[in-house]
């Protein structure tokens, strides 16, 4: 009789909606990953379920913040790896995890550096130097110390935790978005079956919202007097009314809700654009805009992460009029077209495999799991983090969760 399978628990800010964001999919990569490696699944969240929620077939569990019942679930379920997708979720139930699950392997997933995008989000409104060091950040790379591995989507980001945050690499993983098939570009319609521009992305992120209205708003005008007659249609989950009053039909720019099948979407279009301001981590609409062979116009901070600042066929730049020059130019040249479409399909091939980046994470978390006390004697600082004077967030729900019994009563 074959030894029972181990659990893999994901504790969720939100249920995984792969159609509607790109930390979504990402997300269900991983849960699928350890699923082909032989893990049973098994996913909790405190979040309301979606209708746009995945139908995993994974064991889905609603569960409360500050509330003991917690414990005594995660105790039965006896995970032997536990994966926290936001900072937020180890804080909160991270210190539960570890007194009832202590052999738990834990692991931080950010998805992208969530301190990185917020520091980024002020330098921007405010004009001011990039502030690393500010008390999310703080809590962030707290919650990272307190897990066995963080798993990072950014190579760049990596970096900066080990230079600025001194965080060792041995509790550092890079795992990017993973491609299991490259697109076949000769089934895809080519330049002269595609027309006009499109751009992709949630509205309950703030770079994409940001990048909507500085395009609307600064690059829009510039770009169509280089275009007449071209369109931009613009499409993302959680449109709202301040993301729908920036569409202009009269001038052509056009923003629509969600779309069911963005693969589908984008590949009727000439150029993908990105025109991203701020941000982190790796863009998934980018990727998308390889897989479905249309080329994306992006900015450095979309570009960050994605491929080398040469690999693209143009200038990367997030000033208006350049970006305009240099979609206008692809979108009516075929040859810097292709040559930028190509780029996307060789960056897909030489950095999104999926097979070696999910043999190396699997590899990695059984190399920590085969002598886990050793690993984590090697964490100083999470050991320390973990001592009754760090615990706010502990005795904060503690708290909580004691006077909503009390008022209960």
């Amino acid at each position: 009789m074959s030894a029972p399978a181990k659990r893999a628990l994901l504790i969720a800010k939100h249920w995984p909606e792969p159609a509607s964001t790109a930390a979504g999919r990402r997300t269900l990569d991983i849960l699928d990953l350890l699923a082909d490696a032989g893990y049973r699944v098994e996913i909790a969240s405190p979040a309301q379920p979606t209708p746009f929620q995945a139908k995993t077939g994974y064991g889905e569990h609603p569960i409360e913040v500050n509330e003991s019942s917690f414990d005594r679930w995660v105790r039965a379920l006896n995970p032997a790896l536990v994966i926290y997708d936001r900072f937020m979720m180890e804080e909160q139930f991270g210190w539960r995890v570890r007194e009832q699950c202590p052999d738990a392997l834990t692991l931080l997933d950010t998805s992208d550096f969530h301190s990185l995008r917020e520091a980024r989000h002020q330098a921007l409104k405010s004009g001011q130097p990039l502030n690393l060091f500010h008390p999310i950040a703080e809590r962030e790379v707290a919650a990272m110390a307190r897990c066995d591995l963080t798993v990072m989507i950014s190579k760049v980001e990596v970096e900066l935790l080990k230079q600025h945050f001194c965080l060792p690499d041995w509790q550092l993983h890079y795992l990017p978005f993973m491609v299991r098939e490259l697109p076949d570009l000769n089934t895809l319609p080519d330049f002269d079956e595609r027309q006009h521009l499109v751009m992709i992305g949630g509205f309950k992120h703030a770079p994409n919202r940001d990048a909507t209205t500085w395009f609307a708003q600064e690059v829009w005008p510039q770009l169509r007097s280089l275009l007449p007659g071209v369109e931009c249609h613009v499409y993302g989950a959680y449109s709202d009314h301040a993301m729908h009053r920036l569409s202009d039909p009269a001038t052509g720019l056009r923003v629509y809700g969600r779309t069911e099948d963005a693969l589908a979407t984008l590949a009727r279009y000439r150029l993908n654009l990105a025109p991203l301001r701020f941000g982190a981590g790796q863009k998934g609409k980018i990727l998308d805009g390889w897989l479905s062979g249309t080329p994306t116009v992006t900015t450095p901070i979309g570009a960050e992460s994605m491929a080398p600042e040469d690999a693209w066929g143009y200038p990367l730049s997030d000033a208006p009029e350049q970006f305009a020059a240099t979609t206008a130019h692809l979108y009516r040249d075929q040859t810097a077209w292709r040559s930028a479409r190509d780029a996307g399909t060789h960056a897909l091939e030489t950095e999104f495999s999926y097979a070696p980046h999910a043999a190396a994470f699997i590899e990695r978390l059984e190399t920590i799991a085969a002598d886990l006390d050793a690993h984590r004697n090697r964490q100083i600082w999470g050991r320390i983090l973990r001592r009754t004077e760090h615990r706010a967030e502990e005795f904060m729900s503690r708290w909580i969760e004691t006077k909503n019994k009390m008022t209960d009563t």
